[in-house]
């Protein structure tokens, strides 16, 4: 099987305990192969996310056959990129691919509790006790990506998410927002912080996160700032340092300017200072959080605004060859009073007023000439 299809899977699924079911490694093979024929020509940034989607499609298409357990989709691009990648390529890929599948289940299961009798146990109780998933169906409107596959990304979840199938507080998303509409920047930067705090909540077996998410969020935060708005070189100290403080106070505000938030939403937050920022990043950066997959998209949304920069440099570039004329600034013909037009066009008009005032000067002395 392909190594990136196979991390997919393992991504999309961090609580299957078991081997991947055979049924859904031959339908995630099937749909990265049928995508290359049907959609050949990708732009770059969604063909690293090929086998990523194809296989979440997979996963999507045999939940219920195989009753696997809640997918966590993290993809490795911007969100709005990956929705759109993610309904074209499922729009077009067959879903008669899944039948044969199906077939196989009950000898892929078999496999699954031979073939790793250690995880047996836990394989079998998955099974045998299939009440958490279907507990989760009255509920819905409030986990899209659990009744369709056309909204899997794209679409924030409400502040009164189900806590049953939302790992974080119901103030984590609204805080964040304030941040970005507070200080910025202009990229769309929430997602991958979002996603950094989930993938950190979900997966990491530290005491420490469940007690401190106010200063890990503030942290994420300030990282995927920094790493945004100075891709290329290193930050001023003075400027990190002035942020830093913007971001601490930006959190102390959080409480009383979030006014969508009700009181009884607010359990588990804590104040942050400045201090707290910096314990939080120490053991970000020490624990490895760093590398999990969510930080690619850092990359990714650098490089699409260079991209972006450089085409916009491009234009301009082409744009200084000519002066520029629009009706919205004073580069206008009727204010370029210095110009060779205006010259022009003032001599004219100050040859023809001396020449009236010769005429009317040689008529009146005509008429004073006549009358005496």
């Amino acid at each position: 099987m392909n190594r990136s299809l196979e991390q997919a899977l393992l991504s999309l699924l961090p609580t299957h305990n078991a081997e991947l079911p055979q049924p859904l490694i031959e339908l995630a093979s099937s749909l990265l192969a049928q995508s290359r024929n049907r959609a050949s020509t990708l732009k770059a940034e969604e063909e690293i996310s090929r086998p990523y989607a194809c296989a979440h499609i997979a996963c999507d298409r045999l939940k219920v056959q195989l009753n696997l357990p809640p997918i966590e989709p993290r993809p490795p691009i911007p969100p709005r990129i990956y929705k759109r990648l993610y309904n074209h390529l499922d729009h077009i890929l067959p879903s008669a691919t899944s039948t044969p599948s199906r077939t196989r289940t009950p000898s892929a299961k078999l496999r699954e509790t031979t073939t790793t009798p250690s995880a047996s146990p836990l394989a079998s109780k998955s099974r045998l006790n299939p009440s958490p998933p279907k507990s989760r169906l009255p509920t819905a409107p409030t986990t899209p990506s659990k009744s369709t596959t056309t909204t899997p990304f794209g679409k924030p979840r409400p502040t009164t998410t189900n806590p049953a199938s939302d790992p974080l507080p119901p103030w984590i998303r609204p805080t964040l927002r304030h941040l970005c509409m507070t200080l910025g920047p202009p990229l769309p930067i929430g997602p991958i912080v979002i996603s950094g705090v989930e993938s950190i909540v979900t997966h990491a077996s530290d005491p420490w996160v469940s007690t401190h998410l106010a200063p890990l969020l503030g942290a994420l935060y300030l990282y995927v700032w920094r790493a945004v708005t100075s891709p290329s070189e290193d930050m001023p100290a003075a400027e990190y340092v002035r942020f830093r403080r913007a971001v601490a106070g930006a959190l102390k505000r959080a409480r009383s300017e979030v006014t969508s938030m009700p009181e009884s939403g607010w359990e588990g937050w804590e104040e942050v200072k400045v201090g707290d920022l910096d314990a939080a990043a120490l053991r970000v950066s020490r624990r490895g959080w760093l590398e999990m997959g969510w930080a690619a998209g850092v990359g990714d949304l650098v490089a699409v605004e260079e991209r972006r920069a450089a085409e916009r440099e491009e234009g301009v570039a082409g744009e200084r060859q000519t002066t520029v004329r629009r009706a919205d600034t004073m580069f206008q013909e009727r204010y370029d009073f210095l110009g060779e037009g205006k010259r022009e066009e003032y001599e004219g008009w100050k040859e023809g007023v001396l020449r009236r005032i010769g005429e009317l000067e040689g008529g009146e002395g005509e008429a004073m000439e006549v009358d005496g």
